[in-house]
């Protein structure tokens, strides 16, 4: 098992992601869903992405929308869809802010 696999919630291995750049993980994730890789009742997951430990620590319990990974250039691919690339310091504006 490698590393870099994108793995399903219920741990199918459908793709993989060597931590780079969020722009390949994007077009990855977009792939895996127009090929209907995923079983009946499964799902791509968030925990499901490689190089969590690149997430910066200040943003590990970030729950405003989704933080799918960041990238070697602290870049994050975020939104319920993995969607929007955004930058970790625009992120961490967002974060800053009182949503209540």
């Amino acid at each position: 098992m490698t590393m870099n696999a994108i793995k399903t919630q219920m741990g199918l291995s459908v793709g993989e992601w060597d931590g780079q750049d969020v722009e390949v993980l994007q077009a990855e994730l977009d792939r895996i869903r127009a090929q209907n890789s995923l079983g009946t009742g499964d799902k791509l997951v968030v925990g499901g992405i490689p190089h969590r430990d690149q997430l910066p620590d200040d943003l590990q319990n970030f729950r405003a929308y989704p933080i799918w990974a960041c990238d070697k250039a602290n870049n994050c691919l975020c939104g319920a869809r993995a969607n929007r690339i955004v930058s970790v310091a625009d992120v961490r504006q967002y974060s800053m802010i009182d949503h209540h």
